[in-house]
């Protein structure tokens, strides 16, 4: 079919009204696995791993996948903290994970809610991933190459550990001029650029504020 000018215009403005009624993507993509309340009275980090394309090679800006997963799981630590939610920092369960009588791992959740439970009186536990951390490139009025970051949360309960709550947040910012409603939700509503921290520190709370009320 030959497609004219009216037919282009008609064309455009379908594909326009197909993509305004399309369901934006969620900031933080989650899910619940179990309803078991009370979880978030004392909750304890445990270090956050970096994967393993993230330990070949330094991110931009000089920060290591080990510097990079440290920093995600202090900005989580200190995120909770501000909602008057004692907290257990990554720092603390390392320390206690490094000097346990018995070899514990980070892929045995099990172990490790009971050794939080049992060392900190944790009545739940975060293991997870940071998957990527880039920083930007240029500066805050203009970004040759946005903040990046994307991480991997799982709550378990403590000393159980029973898998509760997980959350993914996969982010690269957009511009205001490529998508106005994405654009709006950043930190500044999408006036400058973010930094990777900030970038990380929003999906954080963006990560808290989904976490049910049936498991809070």
């Amino acid at each position: 079919m030959r497609l004219t000018p009216r037919r282009v215009g008609a064309v455009g403005l379908a594909a326009l009204g197909v993509a305004a009624c399309a369901k934006p993507a969620p900031i933080v993509q989650h899910n619940t696995y179990a309803k078991t309340s009370g979880l978030f009275e004392r909750i304890a980090i445990a270090p956050l791993q970096p994967s393993p394309r993230m330990l070949s090679a330094n991110a931009p800006g000089g920060v290591s996948g080990v510097e990079a997963a440290e920093l995600v799981a202090r900005f989580l630590a200190e995120a909770i903290e501000e909602r008057g939610i004692q907290v257990i920092p990554a720092s603390d369960t390392a320390l206690a994970i490094q000097s346990a009588s018995e070899l514990i791992s980070l892929s045995d959740p099990r172990a490790v809610a009971a050794l939080a439970a049992r060392k900190f009186g944790a009545t739940s536990i975060v293991l997870g991933q940071v998957t990527r951390y880039r920083e930007r490139e240029g500066g805050a009025g203009g970004a040759f190459r946005p903040a990046s970051v994307g991480f991997v949360l799982t709550l378990y309960s403590a000393p159980e550990a029973l898998r509760v709550w997980s959350a993914r947040f996969d982010e690269t910012q957009q511009a205001l001029s490529a998508n106005v409603a994405r654009a709006r939700k950043y930190p500044g509503r999408g006036t400058r650029w973010l930094t990777a921290a900030e970038l990380a520190r929003w999906g954080i709370e963006n990560a808290i504020e989904a976490v049910p009320p049936s498991v809070r």
